[in-house]
C-alpha cells in the first residue's frame, strides 16, 4: 500500500519590507477611516494606532510625525484614484460617453465615503504651513494628469479651454453632489441629482 506524504515545508516568511508595507497601508487606510468618521482636527497618531491596530512605534517609525501619515494616507488614496476607473484608462484606445464618464467618476470616486476625508485634507492644504504645502504639491500634480486624461477620454482635446472648463463644470457638480449626499437622509435623492446632471449634460 502507498503511503500519501504530506508535505511538511514551513510557510514562508514575509520580508521586512513586506511587513513595514503591510503597517504603512493599515495606517494609510485607518487614516483614511479615521478622518471619515472624525475629522482633520481630531486626527492623532495615538487614535490611528488603536484604529489601525499596530503598536505606536510601528507606527511612528514608518511615519515620524502626524503630518507625514496625513500626507502618506492621502497620496495613497489618489494613487488608487490615478489607476483605478476611469481615470486608469487609456485614453489613447478608450472613450467614454459623458453618461459613462459621469457614472464612472461618480460611482468610483465621488459617492465613496472616503471621499470626504479627501475634502478634510483638500482644505487643510490651502493652510501655507508644511503639511499645506505637501499636500497641495500631490494635488497640482494629481489634478494636471486628471485633467488631460478625463478631456481625452471623451474624445476632447487636452488644449480645448472649453472642453477643459466642462470636465471642470462635472466636477464641480459631483463635488457638491458628494457633500449634498454627506448631509442627506435620502440615498435616492444623489441618484436623482446624478440623473439630472446626466441629461443636462446630455444636452449641453
Amino acid at each position: 500500500m502507498s503511503r500519501v506524504t504530506k508535505s511538511t515545508s514551513a510557510p514562508q516568511r514575509r520580508t521586512q519590507a513586506e511587513r513595514s508595507q503591510e503597517t504603512r497601508n493599515k495606517v494609510c487606510d485607518a487614516t483614511i477611516q479615521a478622518l471619515v468618521e472624525y475629522g482633520y482636527e481630531q486626527i492623532s497618531t495615538t487614535l490611528i494606532a488603536q484604529k489601525a491596530q499596530v503598536s505606536r512605534g510601528a507606527l511612528t517609525h514608518q511615519f515620524p510625525t502626524r503630518n507625514d501619515m496625513l500626507v502618506a494616507a492621502f497620496e495613497n488614496l489618489v494613487n488608487q484614484w490615478r489607476e483605478g476607473y476611469p481615470f486608469g484608462l487609456d485614453p489613447e484606445t478608450t472613450r467614454l460617453t459623458v453618461d459613462e464618464l459621469i457614472d464612472g467618476m461618480w460611482t468610483n470616486i465621488f459617492s465613496d465615503g472616503r471621499y470626504i476625508a479627501a475634502m478634510e485634507l483638500m482644505l487643510a492644504a490651502r493652510q501655507n504651513n508644511e503639511l499645506g504645502h505637501a499636500l497641495r504639491d500631490i494635488l497640482v500634480t494629481w489634478i494636471r494628469k486628471r485633467d488631460s486624461i478625463t478631456v481625452r477620454l471623451v474624445g476632447g482635446d487636452s488644449d480645448d479651454v472649453e472642453a477643459d472648463l466642462k470636465i471642470q463644470l462635472h466636477l464641480a457638480v459631483l463635488r457638491g453632489i458628494a457633500m449634498h449626499q454627506s448631509f442627506d437622509s435620502d440615498p435616492q435623492t444623489a441618484k436623482k441629482l446624478i440623473d439630472l446632471w446626466k441629461k443636462m449634460a446630455r444636452n449641453a
